[in-house]
């Protein structure tokens, strides 16, 4: 695994992360890798629904008002 070093780390922002963590039971280094864990996730998860949009923009389904779903799907299974 990798190993991080932090410098210049404002004496606040710490002091609430040292906090953080103590509400938790954790120490700052477990806190810190969950916050690295939890936000590597919502990048990855933001970046996937920005591939699905670009997808559906790039390959749009044309229906009529009122139509639903099922009624595409079987539109495009029956072609």
């Amino acid at each position: 695994m990798a190993t991080i070093t932090a410098r210049n780390v404002d004496d606040d922002e710490y002091a609430i992360l040292g906090e953080m963590a103590e509400e938790q039971g954790r120490s700052i280094s477990e806190e810190l890798r969950l916050l690295i864990a939890e936000h590597t996730r919502l990048r990855r998860g933001a970046k996937r629904v920005a591939h699905l949009r670009a997808m559906r923009d790039q390959f749009p389904i044309a229906h009529s008002p009122g139509e639903d779903a099922v009624s595409i799907i079987r539109a495009i299974r029956d072609e």
